[in-house]
């Protein structure tokens, strides 16, 4: 037991005085139970440090025991330490084990996201464009409002996406920073391009007029802040002696940045990660990071980098570590670590071959009822696939087999409707610039507010630069409004009298009034809503959460629970410890563990998936299948299907390259009477190129399915080697695999 006065002692002084004396077996009991390169890592003193951690080897371990060290030996004080990692839950769970350890206050240990909240609400106003009483616009928030803005500027929403048109603004803003021209320079840009841009342009206008700020622009305001105000960022460097970044290999360019800033004073930076399990491409990490972290922070910056490798494995049987290290040999991207078990009494890798996806499906289901009779408990299993059509199948055969599940990554909490609404609420009270709160709660309940009537209220808005809540306010904004809908925006401006001093209560307290003066479960319980009876459970569920968040978050208040609200992820709201079997993508895998594990639909065009093969992403294809497979810790089952059901089309399937990768002792199986057991002589895992491929030439004007419309700059290679380079509309220059680019030539 830690003692109490010394423990408050720690967090005493200021920065840079010496720590108090260590009382005797504390700094002993943190070193305790770790193996060799464990404790390596967690002494290292000055300096960059990258830590190797593979799969399941301790690295939650090792960085909590690292960051009570540095409090328990003085090498630091709480409130030096700055620990970030990518998901709340993992936040959460590194926050707890510290405080288990050394039970102090101080330490700075969030998401990169959370972490820029925190410095924006203090600092934001630097910028001119925003106030601290900032909002939060998660991705539904972003897409309503480009969809918003993409209908105005009359253009038609179905051919130019909110979701696509979104993504491409998350690409410019990430990427802007390594770009010597804007996209929106071009006097000879095609159509898609200028509505690209005219939409960029109105989208990042309005997130100013609105006082709002999406996910993106958590981190990049923040760099911006960083790079205009150098005393700014010297505050924070200099404040954090040491900075902690976990999951490195997924970071992206802006948090690469981002982390030099932090760590620029002290030099003390540790990274913990795994080249071998950088599966976020499609989201901007670069595995280059991690890669080059000993170029980057070592030889550039005049440093001796310390490297630690983590290959002991304590989660996964040798069955399953040796099939998984066969697979990613095959990278080359990639730092070699060897990692080892001593379960070595072990079942081997089974992988399954079936008929079709509902075989795949019924076996799924056989093999779960067999591993419960067996002693495994419904909550130690867990089904991965790559894409969430999948899911469909999947679902309807656990039903029928009676077997309960959950599926992470389903509508989620946070997401329904009245959820929505009553965030929408406290959304207003917090910042009345957001219009876009104001347009979703203004008929919310009823009153008779039609969409006319609040496009007449935003048009006096903006013709006044003012937000819509001030329209709603003006006896003058309210004049344009005629019938029973002035009634209705009268009545909103009354309620909105009486909610908008809430800002300084707690969350709780704001819910409850927000509840009792809308009458909000009243109204959901006398609709016609044949979900009524979930909606207002939903409510409650939501109100306790916000007492929940009072009590652990004393002093975040409303502005905090929205922050926590909006940085909410599938993973933080999954149900751990509820007796069902959980279906996931393999992406949502990641950081997690079950004692049985399936992965299914390794076939080509699926696991390598067809968008990855086009964009050269065969290696993070293969890293992908990794991390599902070295989430088992007991048992492994792969599946594929020789036929699959796809948008109404039943295809013949090819098994994935990446089977021919398992070592030859992995068992493969027959399904049934239906199934069909692949020789690996026959070709296993071999490649065939498909038939009927458009032919193209330089010059060309093509569309693609997800990239929109182009022009053919380049044709290389041949056969199923052959790759086009298309400059598109929006998205720009794509290099793609003829073969599954599908690719169509527009003709004028």
């Amino acid at each position: 037991m830690v003692p109490l006065d010394w423990v408050d002692a720690l967090s005493e002084g200021a920065a840079g005085e010496p720590g108090p004396e260590t009382p005797d077996g504390v700094v002993a009991g943190l070193l305790s139970e770790l193996n060799e390169p464990q404790r390596e890592a967690v002494v290292h003193e000055e300096g960059p440090l990258l830590i190797l951690a593979g799969a399941g080897s301790g690295k939650t371990r090792v960085i909590t025991r690292r960051i009570a060290w540095l409090v328990a030996t003085g090498r630091a004080r709480p409130h030096e330490i700055l620990a970030i990692t990518f998901t709340n839950k993992a936040a959460k769970e590194m926050r707890s084990r510290i405080e288990e350890l050394l039970p102090v206050e101080g330490m700075w240990v969030s998401t990169f996201h959370a972490m820029c909240a925190r410095i924006l609400r203090r600092d934001i106003e630097v910028l001119g464009s925003w106030t601290r009483d900032y909002t939060i616009y998660d991705t539904q928030d972003k897409n309503r409002l480009i969809k918003t803005i993409t209908k105005d500027l009359g253009y038609d929403t179905k051919h130019y996406r909110p979701a696509m048109l979104g993504g491409w603004i998350s690409e410019w803003k990430t990427e802007r920073f390594d770009r010597t021209e804007d996209v929106g320079d071009s006097t000879d840009a095609g159509l898609g391009e200028k509505v690209f841009v005219q939409v960029r342009d109105r989208y990042e206008k309005a997130m100013r007029e609105n006082n709002a700020l999406d996910f993106d622009d958590l981190l990049v305001r923040v760099l911006e802040i960083f790079e205009a105000e150098p005393g700014v960022r010297d505050s924070y460097a200099h404040r954090f002696r040491y900075v902690l970044v976990d999951e490195y290999q997924d970071t992206n360019r802006i948090q690469y940045l981002l982390t030099r800033h932090l760590s620029d004073a002290h030099k003390n930076l540790a990274v913990c990660g795994d080249p071998d399990q950088s599966i976020y491409a499609w989201r901007g990490a670069d595995v280059r990071n991690i890669l080059d972290f000993e170029r980057d922070f070592g030889q550039r910056a005049g440093c001796e980098v310390r490297v630690v490798k983590l290959e002991r494995n304590y989660r996964s049987t040798k069955a399953i570590l040796d099939a998984a290290q066969s697979l990613i040999r095959c990278n080359t991207e990639r730092k070699e670590k060897e990692l080892w078990t001593d379960k070595t009494e072990c079942e081997p890798v089974r992988v399954l071959a079936c008929a079709d996806e509902n075989d795949e499906a019924g076996e799924i289901a056989r093999r779960i009822h067999d591993l419960v009779l067996g002693g495994t408990r419904t909550d130690q299993i867990a089904i991965f696939y790559r894409a969430n059509f999948m899911q469909r199948a999947l679902e309807r055969a656990l039903r029928l087999a009676g077997i309960p599940y959950q599926v992470l990554g389903g509508p989620e909490f946070y997401q329904r409707r009245e959820v929505r609404d009553l965030i929408a609420y406290l959304q207003l009270i917090a910042n009345p610039r957001d219009d876009m709160a104001t347009r979703r709660v203004i008929n919310v309940p009823a009153r008779g507010v039609g969409d006319k009537s609040v496009a007449q209220l935003h048009t006096w808005a903006t013709e006044r630069g003012c937000p819509m809540i001030e329209a709603v306010l003006s006896e003058e904004g309210r004049s344009q409004i005629r019938g029973r809908a002035r009634k209705g925006v009268q009545a909103f401006a009354e309620l909105y009298g009486r909610l908008c001093d809430l800002n300084e209560k707690s969350a709780a307290q704001a819910l409850e009034s927000v509840l009792e003066e809308t009458e909000y479960s009243t109204w959901l319980s006398q609709s016609a809503d044949d979900q009524a009876e979930m909606r207002v459970e939903n409510v409650e569920e939501l109100f306790a959460h916000a007492q929940s968040y009072d009590r652990d978050q004393p002093e975040g208040g409303l502005r905090g629970f929205l922050q926590d609200v909006a940085l909410v992820s599938d993973i933080d709201v999954w149900e751990e410890q509820s007796l069902k079997v959980t279906l996931m993508t393999l992406h949502a895998s990641k950081g997690l563990e079950f004692p049985a594990v399936f992965v299914c639909g390794l076939e080509e065009e699926l696991l390598p998936h067809v968008l990855a093969l086009q964009d050269g992403g065969l290696e993070e294809e293969r890293r992908l299948f990794y991390v599902g497979m070295t989430r088992a810790m007991q048992e492994l089952f792969i599946t594929h299907a020789r036929m699959r059901l796809h948008f109404g089309e039943t295809s013949h399937r090819i098994a994935s390259r990446f089977l021919a990768e398992l070592p030859e002792e992995t068992r493969e199986e027959k399904v049934g009477g239906k199934g069909a057991a692949v020789d690996r002589d026959s070709g296993l895992g071999s490649y065939e190129a498909p038939q009927n491929v458009v032919e193209l030439r330089v010059g060309d004007r093509v569309e693609h399915d997800h990239f929109g419309y182009g022009v053919v700059e380049m044709l290389q290679g041949s056969g199923i080697n052959a790759r086009v380079t298309v400059d598109f509309q929006g998205p720009g220059r794509k290099v793609l695999l003829v073969q599954y680019a599908k690719l169509e030539v527009v003709t004028l």
